[in-house]
């Protein structure tokens, strides 16, 4: 994982960052905003892939290997 950018927080953040979460998956807009309880929370506007995690992605959903708890 690598930050890509890092850019002026907005409102109530605590940072705004692009990242890349690993090869072919970027973030983009990462919001880093505390919590009540003080821990940090992280919310992303944007996201990249690359092909090969595009078609990684959409074999999976489509060809019903998807093992999301809410299919059988």
């Amino acid at each position: 994982m690598k930050i890509l950018a890092t850019h002026s927080p907005l409102g109530a953040d605590v940072a705004l960052a692009d990242v890349e979460v690993c090869e072919g998956v970027k973030l983009f807009g990462v919001r880093i905003v505390r919590a009540a309880d003080g821990s940090h929370r992280a919310y992303a506007r944007g996201a990249a892939l690359s092909p090969a995690m595009v078609e990684s992605i959409s074999s999976l959903v489509l060809e019903g290997d998807c093992q999301h708890a809410g299919h059988a």
